[in-house]
């Protein structure tokens, strides 16, 4: 685990952010394939889900300075901190969505549409984004004696004061590992997609579901809690965000189900059947 990749003279590089730009570019190859099979521009759509991102990032890290306030403000020292920090994903995804909604429908994407695409960006964002969080040591887990436990080095210790130096749960790995299974699942689902807006409604449910169990094993106090400590601020928040999900998803489904349009195809296949 190395916080910072290299070093060049006083000016160090965080490895967070290496593994971003890495997202990135996983995330603009995915946009562009898919955007194809919607029949979209995929170059109009790779800029409207790179601006996403960008606004999901501030949002991450705004997110996260709410929720230690006392943290990032104790002093200048303390505010660097958050160059290493991936900030906290529920906070972008509270961000971006609705900011998705805003610009897609301002460049004339169907936002619904859009939002089945930011569905798999999200996924691959923290797949991705989590290895950052692993080589800083933030978002560390709660001790245990498991074969795969680590034990982080002086120097990540030193930028999170509270990181004990015992083995823990790699909790960072675990959600890579799931975020990238929610990908998988979700690429498989849009092979059956029916309706625009089934993806994103599916990504909301799944995802705030396994962070909901994950955050069980979270050992930083750091990421905030409500109701007296009764729930993390991820689990609280997801459960509005897979509400909000399942409902979506009902809604959409009655709604293409009393339509009596046909179910979504791909581009391709439309393109074929009007030969």
């Amino acid at each position: 685990m190395h916080p910072f990749l290299f070093q060049i003279g006083s000016f160090r590089v965080p490895t967070y952010g290496v593994v971003s730009v890495l997202a990135l570019l996983v995330v603009i190859v995915v946009v562009r394939y898919y955007a194809k099979l919607e029949g979209r521009d995929p170059s109009q759509t790779t800029d409207a889900m790179v601006l996403t991102v960008a606004v999901g990032y501030v949002g991450a890290r705004v997110f996260e300075v709410v929720v230690n306030w006392e943290k990032y403000t104790a002093s200048p020292q303390a505010a660097k901190l958050l160059l290493v920090s991936t900030g906290v994903f529920v906070g972008g995804l509270i961000a971006a969505i609705p900011f998705a909604i805003w610009w897609f429908r301002r460049i004339g994407l169907p936002y619904l549409q859009g939002l089945d695409i930011v569905a798999l960006v999200a996924s691959i964002a923290d797949g991705v984004g989590r290895w950052g969080c692993f080589a800083s040591g933030c978002c560390w887990g709660t001790p245990t004696d498991l074969p795969w436990a680590v034990t982080f080095p002086e120097l990540a210790r030193r930028m999170h004061p509270d990181l004990p130096g015992v083995p823990l749960h790699p909790t960072q790995i675990y959600m890579s590992v799931t975020s990238l299974a929610i990908l998988g699942l979700l690429m498989l689902l849009y092979r059956r997609k029916r309706f625009h807006g089934q993806i994103i409604a599916a990504y909301l449910v799944v995802y705030a579901i396994v962070r909901f169990w994950l955050e069980y094993v979270r050992g930083d106090a750091e990421r905030g809690f409500v109701l007296g400590g009764l729930l993390s601020t991820s689990q609280f928040v997801g459960i509005g965000l897979a509400a909000a999900g399942a409902a979506l998803y009902l809604v959409l489904d009655r709604r293409h189900r009393a339509s009596g349009a046909p179910d979504w195809k791909p581009a391709t296949a439309r393109s074929k059947g009007r030969r």
